[in-house]
């Protein structure tokens, strides 16, 4: 198996045979926490207006997201994932600064996952019961810019299925992930918290409780797949 990373969406082919979305801080742990709690479904909208018209037309479904990090006046939830614990049979529209429109990007991939620290070994079990030759691992970043959490998380997933195929051919760009892992793995919390500027920055606004919790390894074994306009859970 291939495996590259694409440090910024706009580096970011369009279709993949398989491809994983990243946005750590915060859409990819949200939704994660969102499908682990028992949301339906997410349905990830790349602008406010195509959300709120998804709203209009199906006024039953939740409307969640931020700009600039903050939830909007007239929508349910913001991008928390502390907001996601009470969402059991729900349907979700999310728009977000960046992990949405990454999503979006890359959904006309064969198979579309979404990862985060909060599920990354069972995102990389799955990939691994696929067997795909080539594997795309998108970073949402911020702002375009890229993202230290988001090229960590990509390189804590090599590290995975490295353990199990060390035989696995690493792009350059993949190779700077898993070197960030190695060097920073063992301190993801400080990390994030210190290092990554978009953790500072969300730090700053009030939300240093979401960065320590997304941080967190494996609290879900929930593996998110894009299917057709939604995200769902693998096992449904």
């Amino acid at each position: 198996m291939k495996i590259d990373v694409f440090l910024s969406p706009l580096n970011s082919p369009k279709t993949l045979e398989v491809a994983v979305g990243i946005d750590v801080l915060r859409a990819t742990s949200t939704i994660v926490t969102a499908l682990a709690n028992g949301a339906t479904a997410i349905i990830p909208a790349s602008s406010l207006g195509e959300a709120r018209k998804i709203k209009r037309k199906n006024p039953a479904v939740l409307l969640a997201g931020e700009r600039e990090g903050f939830k909007l006046p007239d929508f349910d939830l913001g991008n928390s994932p502390f907001e996601f614990f009470d969402v059991k049979g729900k349907e979700i529209v999310i728009t977000t600064s960046n992990g949405t429109k990454l999503i979006n990007f890359l959904k006309d991939s064969r198979y579309l996952y979404i990862a985060s620290f909060l599920n990354i070994s069972a995102v990389a079990m799955e990939i691994q019961k696929l067997e795909p030759s080539e594997l795309g691992i998108g970073c949402a970043g911020s702002g375009g810019e890229v993202g230290l959490e988001d090229v960590l998380c990509a390189g804590a997933l090599i590290k995975f299925l490295l353990s199990s195929n060390p035989d696995l051919e690493l792009t350059d760009s993949a190779l700077i992930a898993l070197e960030l892992f190695n060097r920073y793995g063992g301190e993801i919390e400080k990390t994030m918290s210190t290092i990554a500027s978009h953790g500072r920055k969300l730090i700053m606004k009030g939300f240093e409780k979401d960065v320590h919790f997304c941080a967190k390894i494996d609290l879900f074994s929930t593996v998110p797949v894009y299917r057709e306009g939604k995200i769902v859970r693998n096992d449904l």
